[in-house]
């Protein structure tokens, strides 16, 4: 097994990973900022960090940090783990 596949995606700490593209604040027990995947006026981006999951109220796109990554630089999901992988 090679270096970049032995981080699970779900061990990537998403706040971290939102926090390079979003300003984020804090509420209540997630945190939340605006969405990068639209043009947003409010704070629509939910991020949880209990669950490591993302939620945008606005145009519906949510996951966790491969999914995350996948949407916000283009890449397909093995790409986005060896962007997650590299990163840590």
């Amino acid at each position: 097994m090679s270096a970049s596949h032995s981080l699970s995606p779900v061990q990537a700490d998403l706040v971290r990973i939102v926090s390079k593209y979003v300003l984020l604040e804090e509420s209540r027990r997630n945190l939340k900022g605006r969405c990068p995947f639209h043009k947003d006026q409010a704070t629509s981006l939910m991020v949880s960090p209990e669950k490591n999951i993302f939620q945008c109220f606005g145009c519906g796109k949510g996951g966790g940090p491969v999914e995350f990554v996948m949407a916000i630089e283009h890449k397909t999901r093995e790409e986005a783990i060896q962007m997650i992988a590299g990163s840590n």
